[in-house]
């Protein structure tokens, strides 16, 4: 893509690409978690809501974007101690746009068995 567009551009498509992709994964988690998922619990695939790792990296797209823009019309350098942590603050209040749909799609609960997770105990 940047061979052929602009960097904007290119970007923006690498986040639609992956944002697509996530979406995907969320929707065959869906489908195929639908059939066995008790309704009383918390973890329910039909409490998904497609959509909203979409809505995530086009925000991460939007963050990047500013950071770029602002590094170009700033001559104030930031401390590079300073970069990771603002990163963090520009995306963690959104995490749960990404995270929400792989809880809901009991995503990780094919994998108990073999990998650590944490799990809520009632």
């Amino acid at each position: 893509m940047r061979k052929y567009t602009a960097a904007a551009v290119a970007s923006l498509a690498v986040f639609l690409a992956s944002g697509i992709i996530h979406e995907w994964l969320n929707y065959s988690v869906q489908v195929y978690h639908h059939a066995e998922a008790p309704k009383d619990s918390i973890y329910n695939p039909d409490n998904i809501i497609l959509g909203s790792n979409m809505a995530f990296f086009a925000w991460q797209f939007f963050v990047m974007s500013i950071e770029k823009s602002f590094g170009e019309i700033s001559s104030a350098k930031v401390p590079q101690q300073l970069v990771p942590f603002l990163v963090i603050m520009t995306s963690l209040p959104l995490a749960f746009w990404f995270a929400e749909p792989y809880f809901q799609g009991r995503f990780f609960w094919d994998y108990e068995g073999v990998l650590p997770t944490v799990i809520k105990m009632d």
